[in-house]
């Protein structure tokens, strides 16, 4: 049975992540080097053919002047397919490595490390289908909400297009909140899953669970802990995918410097073609990087309002209560 773990103050939830980020480290870049090598590579390829396509479509319509022919049509839906295809690979591998890192970090914060290999291996023992079971639940959930929404805005435009616009507005004042709101309540979920091995339906009522009572808590330390580490990845990406695509840069401005700015648009078409693949290795970067530090936060965060509801307390009572309180033993069949 894992010791006792009190509620954190925001204090010991930077201190704790940090101190997990530094100790899983090692681990959790095997994982997710391991993982998104290969999504990685698959989607440089397809971002390189995507481009390509664009830029000789662009060229054949200034060519010949007239709209593409069925062939370039063919052509762009089957790159447009192959890129889509590359960016569902990319992000599976992203929520794999999430639920391994997860793992990895949910046995260090007890001071029970585990290898990676281990932590790969409970990946692929269920936990990677219940990962994507829950993001499809909750997808087809908003995507189904907003077509319901879609339907009746169409039978308002139908009677009156005023009377549709006024709707729009009051739609989308509306539904934001409710989905920032519903998305935050389901935002454990994948961690749930990491840490108590609990399934689709399970993870969603339990993030849905924890979250009750701390709603402005979770969203203004998440927001706070996001800002952080998307600029601190920011500042370690950027370098990395300016220099990837480094040759790119150097011959534009290299031609804006002899044409005065009227580039042959045969060799701004080259340089399209080479958009592709410094975008996606700066957008693999990006996630790597995230990796090392997002799900970390949100394991100690989920611990915390575990914590939190189990004691039924807040971090200013007496410790010795909240200690107590929280040897009682987690019952997850109140999810």
């Amino acid at each position: 049975m894992n010791p006792p773990f009190p509620p954190l103050t925001l204090g010991d939830i930077f201190e704790k992540t940090f101190s997990l980020i530094g100790k899983t480290f090692f681990r959790n870049l095997c994982i997710a080097v391991l993982i998104l090598l290969f999504p990685i590579i698959l989607m440089a390829i397809a971002t390189d053919d995507f481009y390509t396509s664009l830029a000789d479509m662009k060229d054949t319509i200034h060519q010949v002047q007239s709209e593409p022919g069925l062939d370039m049509i063919v052509s762009i839906l089957s790159t447009l397919s192959f890129f889509l295809l590359a960016t569902f690979v990319f992000a599976l591998g992203v929520l794999f490595a999430e639920i391994a890192i997860s793992i990895v970090v949910s046995q260090e914060i007890f001071s029970y490390p585990i290898t990676f290999w281990d932590a790969l291996s409970e990946l692929f023992n269920l936990k990677w289908l219940y990962g994507i079971g829950q993001a499809v639940l909750k997808y087809s959930i908003f995507i189904g909400g907003i077509l319901i929404i879609g339907i009746i805005l169409a039978i308002f435009a139908a009677l009156s297009k005023m009377l549709m616009g006024i709707m729009v507005v009051l739609c989308l004042l509306a539904l934001i909140p409710v989905i920032v709101y519903i998305g935050l309540k389901w935002y454990f979920s994948l961690t749930a899953i990491a840490v108590d091995d609990l399934t689709v339906i399970e993870s969603l009522r339990a993030s849905w669970y924890l979250v009750e009572g701390y709603w402005w808590r979770t969203f203004g330390i998440l927001l706070l802990l996001s800002i952080l580490t998307q600029f601190a990845i920011s500042i370690v990406s950027l370098p990395i995918t300016f220099g990837s695509m480094w040759d790119v840069y150097k011959e534009y401005f290299t031609m804006l410097g002899k044409t005065g700015g009227n580039i042959n648009p045969e060799m701004l078409k080259n340089l399209e073609k080479s958009f592709g693949p410094g975008i996606a290795i700066g957008s693999g970067i990006s996630a790597l990087l995230s990796l090392l530090v997002t799900p970390v936060y949100m394991v100690v965060l989920y611990y915390d309002l575990r914590a939190r509801e189990n004691t039924g307390t807040t971090i200013q009572q007496n410790p010795a209560d909240i200690q107590d309180a929280s040897q009682e033993p987690i019952d997850l069949g109140q999810f």
